[in-house]
């Protein structure tokens, strides 16, 4: 398997060209040199203190953690856009660890996380379209060292949500609860991939602030069949956990 890491040198052949995959394939951001890897958020990129070489650091006072590819006129890694349909066993993965979580009295406390894909072509009462799976747990309980969270989708092409998926977009009319609008499935969300996000804001749910010391590093798309269509993201149906001594 091939495997490309991306960097701010390289980011700007990725944005123009993803090409289409020939074979197994790997794409890993790892910020190192402390660049950014095409992602946005409230972290800020180090080149030290990851899982070996650089990191994402959430060091902050936020509702929830958040790296993105980015949105409209922001710049983004392509390499996680796009057609997801052409291929199957597609898996994300990324590392994290922290070494603190508390709320505003300075309790350790536990918050999730995980993944959203989004297609702003359709849009609901709530916003943009989208998919999102918790991958995990992040909190000292949890994640205290380098733990890798894993999620992988065998059939992008399937209509309705697999067990584990929230959609969002708009809201149910009785429960309240998010839904994708009208004109949207699993399916054509994964076709049509706008943005990526690891985020702890789970859709339908409202956090209280948090002060955050959380590292994230290695995020990696993995496809590990042939696919006609250009190099984009994943999304899944199950997910695993290791750790990392």
């Amino acid at each position: 398997m091939r495997t490309r890491k991306v960097s701010a040198a390289t980011l700007g052949s990725v944005m123009a060209c993803a090409p289409a995959l020939a074979g197994p394939s790997s794409t890993v951001v790892g910020f190192d040199g402390g660049d950014n890897g095409g992602f946005q958020g409230n972290a800020f990129f180090q080149a030290s203190g990851g899982n070996s070489g650089g990191r994402a650091h959430h060091l902050n006072d936020s509702f929830s953690n958040e790296l993105r590819t980015g949105g409209i006129g922001e710049p983004s890694n392509s390499a996680f856009l796009g057609d997801y349909s052409s291929f199957t066993n597609i898996t994300f993965s990324f590392d994290i660890k922290t070494d603190s979580l508390t709320d505003f009295i300075g309790n350790q406390i536990a918050r999730p996380i995980g993944i959203k894909l989004i297609d702003r072509d359709i849009q609901g009462g709530s916003g943009a379209s989208g998919v999102f799976f918790e991958m995990g747990v992040q909190g000292v309980s949890f994640t205290p060292e380098w733990t890798t969270l894993s999620v992988t989708i065998a059939d992008p092409t399937q209509s309705a949500l697999p067990a584990g998926w929230i959609g969002f977009g708009d809201e149910d009319p009785s429960t309240f609860e998010p839904i994708l609008p009208a004109g949207a499935s699993f399916a054509s969300v994964l076709a049509s991939v706008d943005e990526f996000h690891i985020t702890g804001a789970v859709p339908g749910f409202f956090f209280g602030t948090a002060f955050s010391d959380v590292s994230i590093d290695n995020i990696r798309l993995t496809v590990p069949a042939p696919g006609t269509a250009a190099l984009l993201g994943l999304g899944g149906l199950a997910a695993t956990r290791r750790r990392r001594a």
